[in-house]
């Protein structure tokens, strides 16, 4: 039967990637997704595109926005994709738009890998380094956090300033938001094993742009953790539009993956952020340990939601 999108979805033991030649001649590479592991299962995530490089640290404004603008409409590869973490493997295909997707309701065997980030390795080449993070049951506490206008400066109400903040710069270049990156770090040393807190970037961006938001993240100092940007293409699975209805979806599979983790929502008032944070405190009460809202919107009688606070004031106190 032909799809015209295929995901591997599994309730059954893990695939063992059998021994045979790559795709490494090819002009394509792997848009690897960060990946997590925990008792409920593991989700790997990735795309199989055109090779196409962003731009260099020191691009101007021209190369810069050819290189971003090459990168958002670089065309997705059917194909075999394989993967692996440690001495495990797997594999897969990728559909018609690129897109291909491993998510499995059995745990990784006991100890291999260990709790903690690893890095994936797949074939094709991983365009840049993706991660898996096995959480580690004594963390009890993880962040969940928008990008734009949260930690970094987009300007989103703004279109002409958000386009060429988003695509006429280098992602070394892009401006942080001030405390930010020191404000991430200090919640993950609310657990015992800070570096393997479940921290999660979950951005409306396109997955596209998936290797510029990671140097953007690296180059400011901000922890580790799983980026998650949103899939754009014919066959989408995403919300296009409905920005709440997007981040409440990816939230909630997060949630759903940490029962025992609460977590710290952060985001912005620029766009749904508060609307999506309300739904998910209606529905993971337990989970939501607070939401702190960076309060960016032209319109100062945007509405507030009760318990939500506002940024400053985290950035002021630290994490409670």
């Amino acid at each position: 039967m032909s799809l015209s999108r295929r995901r591997l979805c599994l309730s059954a033991p893990l695939l063992a990637l059998p021994p045979g030649a790559g795709a490494a001649d090819d002009p394509l590479h792997n848009i690897v997704d960060d990946a997590w592991a925990t008792a409920q299962g593991v989700v790997f995530s990735g795309r199989l595109v055109e090779k196409r490089r962003g731009p260099r640290e020191d691009s101007g404004v021209r190369s810069s926005l050819y290189r971003n603008s090459r990168l958002l409409f670089t065309g997705g590869e059917e194909g075999a994709v394989r993967w692996s973490v440690g001495g495990l493997r797997w594999q897969t295909r990728a559909d018609d738009q690129g897109y291909w997707e491993l998510r499995t309701s059995q745990p990784l065997p006991a100890g291999s890998p260990a709790p903690g980030w690893h890095p994936i390795d797949s074939d094709p080449a991983p365009s840049s380094t993706a991660h898996l993070l096995v959480h580690d049951q004594a963390n009890t506490v993880g962040l969940i956090s928008d990008l734009d206008d949260t930690l970094l400066v987009s300007e989103v109400n703004q279109t002409t300033r958000l386009l060429r903040n988003s695509l006429a710069v280098p992602p070394e270049s892009r401006e942080p938001v001030g405390g930010m990156a020191a404000l991430c770090t200090a919640w993950t040393k609310r657990n015992p094993r800070p570096e393997a807190t479940p921290v999660f970037y979950l951005s409306g961006s396109p997955r596209q742009l998936t290797d510029s938001v990671r140097r953007f993240l690296q180059k400011h100092g901000f922890p580790q953790g799983v980026l998650q940007l949103k899939e754009v293409s014919a066959a989408r699975t995403d919300p296009l539009r409905d920005q709440q209805a997007y981040k409440v979806q990816r939230a909630s599979a997060i949630l759903q993956a940490f029962p025992q983790t609460r977590f710290a929502l952060l985001g912005d008032d620029g766009e749904r952020d508060p609307e999506s944070y309300a739904e998910l405190q209606s529905r993971f009460r337990a989970q939501v340990l607070g939401v702190w809202i960076r309060r960016v919107h032209p319109d100062p009688k945007r509405p507030r939601f009760p318990g939500q606070r506002d940024m400053g004031e985290l950035l002021a106190s630290g994490p409670p």
